[in-house]
């Protein structure tokens, strides 16, 4: 019998004692054996770290970081460094992978020697309602512009496999949100090749205290900044990719213009302004408040802030 390769897991903890367990055990209970389980606690205040221990007394392929509380960013950073395997996987500390996560994964990757093989996954909400997102592609290797695609608005880290070595080249920006959005892109386009794999093995809990429903200028702005980093990149090096993301990058902006005072960083703010006034997307295909916001800014930017900066009131 050929022997497993080893799959490195990289899992960041902070302050999720309330789910961990639960996630432990879902990877813990792999089919595939050849683990390296890496957890990295952010300086929880809670039982977490506390956790990872038990658990790691309990299995040795558990490798227990601890660091004070530097951000999601360094702990990412701190496990892949870390990382000695063949193969790497992510897994969030809220979530749970089925128990052929990893065979299915590895089957994938390596029949078609593939550096990345990306696949589907389900989000569960806090009321147990779930809904899957799996693309209409067949199993196997894809072209890069496909693999673009899935990244607009796919830029989970947990839904794919890697070859460690291939995302170890690059580093998580410290101090950002959306550190995935800001890397991923650059990790496909160093790969030689892509593979999807139209399954799903990976379930992603939705909270209701999620980073995407913060809507503070720092979240929207990170938000922003990562998505428009990779639509720049797009428009030089795909750009018909980058016409997929049109719409996506103008609501995007829309977001933008109405969370984050125009001080608040005015490179950005020039950005959105050009992107909310330039876009091609006709607005009769966007949701109905988008439509109103695009309109009042195309028509009066002065007015449509004086607008945003009431509604930012009067829904605070």
């Amino acid at each position: 019998m050929t022997e497993q390769a080893l799959v490195s897991i990289v899992v960041p903890v902070y302050n999720r004692h309330k789910y961990l367990g639960t996630c432990l055990k879902s990877i813990l209970n792999q089919t595939y054996q050849n683990l390296e389980i890496i957890l990295v606690d952010d300086g929880s205040t809670d039982d977490s770290l506390k956790i990872c221990q038990r658990y790691a007394k309990e299995d040795s392929r558990i490798k227990v970081i601890a660091q004070e509380n530097l951000g999601v960013s360094v702990a990412r950073n701190k496990g892949l460094m870390a990382a000695t395997g063949t193969y790497l996987m992510f897994v969030d500390s809220d979530d749970t992978v089925s128990p052929d996560h990893c065979q299915k994964a590895v089957a994938v990757i390596e029949n078609t020697k593939a550096d990345i093989c990306c696949m589907g996954y389900t989000k569960i909400d806090e009321t147990g309602k779930k809904m899957t997102d799996v693309r209409d592609y067949p199993l196997g290797v894809i072209s890069k512009a496909q693999a673009m695609k899935i990244v607009i608005d796919d830029s989970y880290l947990w839904d794919k496999v890697y070859k460690t070595s291939l995302v170890q080249k690059f580093k998580f920006p410290e101090k950002k949100l959306y550190e995935d959005v800001y890397v991923l892109y650059k990790v496909f386009e160093e790969a030689k090749l892509i593979a999807y794999a139209p399954i799903i093995t990976y379930q992603y809990l939705v909270r209701n205290d999620s980073i995407v429903s913060n809507m503070s200028a720092k979240n929207i702005s990170d938000q922003f900044d990562s998505s428009n980093q990779q639509y720049l990149f797009f428009q030089e090096k795909y750009p018909q990719v980058a016409d997929e993301m049109n719409e996506f990058m103008l609501i995007r902006a829309l977001r933008y213009c109405t969370y984050c005072p125009k001080n608040y960083n005015r490179q950005l703010f020039a950005q959105a302004k050009t992107i909310i006034k330039t876009s091609p997307v006709d607005p009769k295909t966007l949701d109905r408040r988008y439509q109103i916001t695009m309109k009042l800014f195309r028509f009066s930017e002065p007015l449509a802030l004086l607008i945003f900066r009431l509604r930012k009131l009067t829904n605070s």
